[in-house]
Parts: C-alpha cells; structure tokens; sequence
C-alpha cells in the first residue's frame, strides 16, 4: 500500500481574502436581502429577499461567510440590534446580532464618480491622488498592498489600477478613470 502525501488545505475562503468581486457583492447583498450573525460563533446567515426579515435564516456559502467577518473586521460593515431568527422552522434560543453597511466618513453619497491618478515613482511604489483622497500602492510580491495617506493598509490589488479603484471605494466614491503616469526617467538613476 502506497500511502499519497496529505494535501495542503486552505482555510474556507483563504484564497479569497482580498477578492473585488466577492467583497462587492457581500457589501451590495449586505443591504438587500441583508446578513444576520448567530450565536455565540457568529454564523453568517442571510435575510428574507425583499422584506430583509431574519424569519428564516439561510447559512451563506464558507466565501462570504469570511468577506462578511473580514468587512466587520475592517470597518466596512458594522453590528447592528439584536433580533430573534427561525433555523429550520425552530425557533433560535439565542439571539441574533443584525448587520448593518458603515456609513462613509465624510457622510456624502457614494456613487460620485472621481478621477484618480497614480504616479509610479518607482518599480513597484505607486502614489496615488485624488480630489477627495490620497494614498499608495506599494508592490509586495506577486501582489499590490494598496495603503491609505496614514499608512493603514486596507487591502490588495492586481495592479495599480485596481488598487486605486480600491481606494477609491474605501473613501466611498467610485473611480471614473484611473491616469498612471511611469516616472521612466528617475528608474536610471
């Protein structure tokens, strides 16, 4: 008998860590039909369609269920009241904590559309401006990590145009256009 060496297992939702698609629809999904935590391990469960009532709760997929946790983690989603759900047509004993999208900062809308500008100033360390915002995109192995004007990393891109798309949504606007400028003659020096 041969025996085959174990697999590498990720942790559900590990390779989606910083994945855009999967965090937009959770924040978009987070409105309507909205999520709901229960219990003590803070399972996350979605709402009723349309009405947003936790009458009975569905288990979301192990990916969202992280991006959910992880959003909490970073601010972008908030724990709102507690209320009671139904699993499985029985009522839960414990209460469930609803949650909530954090309003931006500043308060305003955030379907403005903004042009942002990356000036790379050198391989791999991107500067970005705005009108509303600042911030940089620093090169990390295969990876962009994509940093506020305070230095708080707030996640990872691709590229440096999909790392200021994602600054651009963490300020609450969305990027109209992205202008990279590369500084080619400062690379010689």
């Amino acid at each position: 008998m041969t025996r085959l060496p174990k697999q590498r297992r990720e942790v559900d939702g590990q390779a989606l860590l910083f994945d855009d698609d999967t965090t937009d629809r959770v924040l978009r999904d987070a409105h309507d039909p909205g999520y709901v935590l229960v219990g003590v391990s803070e399972s996350v469960h979605t709402r009723h369609v349309g009405t947003r009532a936790a009458e009975h709760a569905i288990p979301v997929r192990p990916d969202v269920a992280t991006t959910v946790h992880q959003l909490i983690a970073a601010g972008r989603l908030v724990h709102g009241s507690r209320i009671s759900v139904t699993l499985d047509g029985r009522a839960e004993p414990e209460p469930a904590v609803t949650v909530d999208v954090a309003s931006t900062a500043t308060g305003e809308a955030a379907e403005g559309p903004v042009r942002v500008f990356v000036d790379v100033v050198r391989p791999g360390h991107g500067l970005v401006t705005a009108d509303a915002f600042t911030g940089a995109i620093v090169r990390d192995g295969s990876a962009y990590l994509v940093e506020t004007d305070t230095g708080h990393v707030i996640g990872r891109a691709r590229s440096f145009r999909a790392g200021a798309e994602r600054l651009a949504r963490h300020h609450g606007l969305r990027a109209d256009s992205v202008e990279i400028d590369h500084e080619h003659k400062d690379y010689a020096r």
